[in-house]
């Protein structure tokens, strides 16, 4: 398995080496939104430093959208973070104003594990009813 999964108090963090399909990156997606652990998430971490190579394209964007969308209705307070500097990864972090994945959650990437925590750590609780949408 291309990836593993670190569960933290508040948070979670899958790291994922090798060669990552877009069906392994949605599956891990998928692990932890099905975890009851997921109701009291206030970050998800994934880190992608060590991808060697992927598949994960935005033709993606359908099932990682429609994950973010149940997930957000059940947890809206979560903060995104990606561990790349992959060109091909990063808007995924930065969605594109017509993109499907836009304003769901609060997302950012990071070039390495020590800025994301520094910024995680400097931000405020997210608290916002799961029927919300927007920043």
């Amino acid at each position: 398995m291309p990836y593993t999964t670190d569960w933290e108090p508040n948070g979670v963090c899958s790291h994922f080496t090798g060669f990552v399909t877009a069906e392994e990156y949605v599956r891990s997606a998928e692990d932890i939104c099905a975890d009851p652990r997921f109701d009291t998430l206030r970050f998800v971490i994934k880190n992608l430093a060590q991808v060697q190579d992927h598949s994960i394209h935005l033709d993606a964007l359908e099932p990682i959208a429609a994950i973010r969308y149940g997930a957000r209705y059940t947890n809206p307070n979560i903060r995104l973070l990606f561990i790349t500097s992959d060109p091909k990864l990063v808007p995924f972090a930065y969605p594109s104003p017509r993109s499907f994945l836009r304003g769901l959650y609060d997302t950012r990437a990071f070039p390495d594990m020590d800025a994301a925590r520094h910024w995680l750590a400097a931000q405020p609780p997210i608290t916002r009813l799961g029927s919300e949408l927007g920043p």
